[in-house]
C-alpha cells in the first residue's frame, strides 16, 4: 500500500505503526501514534496497519488501554475486523502445524518451521495477534523430494515457479498452505552452504520442530533484506516487532548469530535490518546489534542513505537496479557478490529444466 509522504521523512506511518505494540510500549506511546494517526488520516493509517500485520496487536493495545481514545469507529472497526479474521486464520494453521510435523516425522524427513509460523509461537503470548499468510518449512536440499512425496500422500497439490524453484516450492491442500524450502535464499547468496548447519540448531517446541533463538535472529536479519528489499511494502513491520521481541527476550542470542554472519558472508545483511530496527523505533539492542555488524565507512553511508531515503519503494518497479545498487552490497566482499550474481543468472536460465526434472521425479 503506497503511502505519500514528504521526500524528507519517508516513514511518519512506520514509527507512529510500530510505537506502541513494541516490548515495553507504554499508553504514552500509544496515545502518541493515535494523534499521528489522526493528523495523517484515521482510515489510511487503519489500512496501513492492517497491511502491515500490526492491526491485531493494535487491536488488542486499544482494548487495554485504560481510558477512551479520541479514534473514530471506523478506525476501530477496521483493526477489530482484521483481528477476528486473523484469529480465525490462526485456529486453522494452528491445526495445520502440527499436521506437518506429523507429517515429515512419520516420512522421516529433518525439517524446521521458520518464519511467522514459528516466531508468533515462541515470541508471542497470544500468538493469533501475528498473522502469517502460511507455514514455511525448511529441509535438507537431499531431502526435498521425500518431503513433497510425504504430503502428496497426504493429498497436498504440488505448486512450482520457475523463478523459485531452486530453493523452493509450495503445497497446498484447502486453506492450508506450505512454502517447502531447501534453501533460505538463492543458492549462491550465502557463502556456503547453512542449511545443514542451520538444522542442527533445531529445537522441539512440542507444538513444532523449528530453530533455536540464534538461528532464528539469524533468518530474520537476512531474509527481508533480498527477499523484501527490506523497506518495501512487501517487508511487512510486524518482522520488525519479531525482531524486537527475540531481542528483548534473548539478547545472548547475537553473539552467536554473528558466527553465523560471518560463515555466510551476510554481516552487512544483518546490519542493515539491524538499522532498519534502530531507525525507526530508536531500539537501544538494535543499535547494540548494528554497531557490532556494521560494514566499511562508505558501504554504511551507501546503505544508510538507502534506508533513509526509502529507494527500494522507489524503484520497485525496477528491481534490477534495487539488486544493482542494494542487496549485492549486502554482501560481504565482492567476490560474494559476484558468486551470487553468477549463481543467480544459472538458476534462472536452469529454472525451467529444473522445475520440469522435478516433476518428472515426481511422477
Amino acid at each position: 500500500m503506497p503511502i505519500n509522504t514528504q521526500h524528507r521523512n519517508p516513514y511518519p506511518f512506520h514509527r507512529a505503526a510500530l510505537a506502541p505494540v513494541l516490548p515495553g510500549a507504554t499508553d504514552a506511546d500509544l496515545e502518541r501514534s493515535c494523534i499521528t494517526a489522526k493528523t495523517l488520516g484515521e482510515v489510511p493509517f487503519a489500512e496501513f496497519l492492517c497491511h502491515q500485520g500490526l492491526a491485531a496487536l493494535w487491536d488488542e493495545r486499544i482494548e487495554y488501554y485504560p481510558d477512551e481514545l479520541p479514534l473514530k469507529k471506523d478506525f476501530k472497526d477496521l483493526i477489530h475486523q482484521a483481528r477476528l479474521h486473523e484469529t480465525g486464520a490462526y485456529l486453522i494453521q494452528r491445526h495445520s502445524l502440527g499436521r506437518v510435523r506429523e507429517i515429515l516425522d512419520e516420512g522421516g524427513v529433518v525439517h524446521v518451521v521458520t518464519k511467522g509460523a514459528h516466531t508468533r509461537e515462541v515470541y508471542y503470548a497470544t500468538p493469533a495477534l501475528r498473522p502469517a499468510t502460511d507455514i514455511d518449512v525448511l529441509v535438507r536440499p537431499q531431502d526435498k523430494l521425500q518431503a513433497i512425496r510425504a504430503f502428496q500422500a497426504q493429498k497436498f497439490e504440488f505448486y512450482g515457479a520457475v523463478a523459485n524453484i531452486a530453493q523452493d516450492c509450495s503445497l497446498v491442500k484447502g486453506k492450508t498452505d506450505i512454502d517447502l524450502h531447501w534453501d533460505i535464499l538463492r543458492p549462491g547468496r550465502t557463502r556456503q552452504p547453512i542449511v545443514d548447519t542451520l538444522l542442527e540448531h533445531r529445537v522441539d517446541y512440542s507444538t513444532h520442530w523449528g530453530m533455536d533463538h540464534a538461528a532464528t535472529l539469524f533468518l530474520m536479519l537476512v531474509h527481508p533484506v533480498f527477499r523484501k528489499y527490506t523497506t518495501t511494502p512487501h517487508a511487512t513491520l510486524v518482522r520488525l516487532v519479531d525482531l524486537a521481541r527475540l531481542l528483548e527476550a534473548k539478547p545472548q542470542a547475537a553473539e552467536q548469530t554473528e558466527q553465523l554472519l560471518d560463515r555466510t558472508g551476510l554481516r552487512t545483511a544483518g546490519w542493515i535490518t539491524a538499522q532498519w530496527l534502530q531507525l525507526l523505533t530508536g531500539s537501544a539492542a538494535a543499535g547494540e546489534l548494528a554497531t557490532a555488524l556494521r560494514p566499511g565507512k562508505l558501504r554504511q553511508w551507501w546503505l544508510q542513505s538507502w534506508l533513509n531515503k526509502d529507494r527500494s519503494s522507489q524503484l520497485l518497479d525496477r528491481p534490477w537496479a534495487i539488486q544493482l545498487g542494494f542487496t549485492l552490497l549486502a554482501h560481504d566482499s565482492w567476490s560474494d557478490a559476484l558468486r551470487a550474481t553468477k549463481l543467480a543468472r544459472q538458476c534462472r536460465k536452469d529454472g525451467a529444466k529444473t522445475l520440469e526434472l522435478l516433476k518428472q521425479q515426481l511422477a
